[in-house]
């Protein structure tokens, strides 16, 4: 019996630390949901999200109580100690960046929900995002932090390390230097409002969506459902066209390329009706304008509105085709056409008629 007493001992232990956390678990969760029967239902909520942590933190603490009364004082001890020490700190840190990122979520749902624009609640929502972010990071780094200065000698390291700081910030500051830019460029942008997310942006010539915001990078969404993913430095240091920096509306283009033959009435009349009765048009604003002619053709553009850039790209696709089969059925003369004048010829040399082909 003294031979299986020390190893008794170990598993009465961990059934005792088992214990004492179900037990906590159990007790903590009877009374939140009391409490929330009574009238917050929120605090259902909030257990769910920080019972793991919470837990995690609560079982470190009692196997660091059991391990420090069953083991003998040892090098062994000493190590286990150690070891559940460190776990306490990353567990209570876990649990402690749980609580501010849900507070900071719920801040940023009631904050969401007073805002009665659609750029301000996106605004909002991307600026929270990056917070959330910064404090995520900022929660690492801590915990990290304490978990270091529970080695013996770290603060001799630390000290060693402040004296050479200004060599080691230059070092850094070099072999960092990229991300370090791309960390303050998405900050800049959530908080310059530059670009939110949801906004639609023209990137090298395509229209995307602003999918993600990061310390680092962003990523945009094509419509093709490609994803790019741009580093932050991008959109603080290259041009780029924000369709929805003051709202969703778009004003959309189509440009013809016709002949001076063109009965521009009644392809106005034509415009007119189609776009009056198509479901994408916001009524805002329309028009068929002659707006060049030179080469040998006259330039057509027609100017429609829509509430977006996607019913934008409908309207002006449905706009080109239409007025395109309407040219070829009701207005064949004013198709383009290229001319052409051929030399004098004949005894008279009299000018040869121009020739259309």
């Amino acid at each position: 019996m003294d031979d299986l007493w020390p190893f008794l001992r170990w598993i009465i232990a961990l059934l005792a630390a088992a214990a004492a956390v179900a037990l906590v678990m159990f007790t903590v969760y009877v009374i939140v949901r009391r409490l929330s029967d009574r009238g917050a239902p929120r605090l259902h909520a909030a257990w769910l999200r920080v019972r793991r942590p919470f837990g995690a933190l609560v079982l470190a603490i009692a196997l660091r109580i059991a391990f420090g009364t069953t083991a003998e004082a040892g090098t062994v001890r000493d190590v286990g100690m150690h070891v559940l020490l460190i776990a306490i700190i990353v567990s209570g840190v876990w649990f402690a960046a749980t609580i501010v990122l849900a507070w900071l979520e719920q801040t940023q749902r009631r904050v969401v929900a007073r805002k009665q624009d659609d750029r301000d609640r996106r605004r909002t929502r991307t600026q929270m995002l990056l917070i959330r972010r910064l404090v995520n990071a900022g929660f690492i780094v801590v915990g990290a932090a304490m978990a270091l200065l529970t080695f013996p000698g770290v603060e001799r390291i630390g000290t060693t390390i402040l004296a050479s700081a200004g060599l080691l910030s230059v070092v850094v500051g070099i072999a960092a230097q990229s991300s370090l830019g791309n960390l303050f460029a998405g900050l800049q942008l959530a908080f310059t409002d530059a670009i939110r997310i949801g906004d639609i942006v023209e990137v090298d010539g395509t229209y995307s969506t602003i999918e993600d915001i990061t310390l680092s990078y962003v990523v945009v969404s094509i419509w093709d459902e490609r994803h790019k993913v741009l580093p932050s430095t991008y959109f603080t240091t290259q041009p780029f066209i924000n369709w929805s920096r003051t709202g969703d509306t778009v004003t959309g283009v189509v440009y013809f390329e016709l002949d001076w033959r063109t009965d521009f009435e009644r392809m106005r009349a034509a415009f007119d009706a189609f776009v009056e009765q198509h479901p994408a048009w916001d009524k805002r604003g329309k028009s068929l304008l002659v707006t060049d002619s030179t080469g040998g053709h006259v330039t057509v553009r027609a100017l429609v509105t829509t509430a977006n850039t996607d019913d934008d790209w409908t309207l002006r696709c449905a706009v080109r085709e239409h007025l395109v089969v309407w040219l070829r059925d009701n207005d064949p003369q004013a198709l383009p056409v290229r001319r052409v004048t051929l030399p004098p010829y004949g005894p008279d040399h009299e000018p040869a008629a121009d020739v259309a082909g």
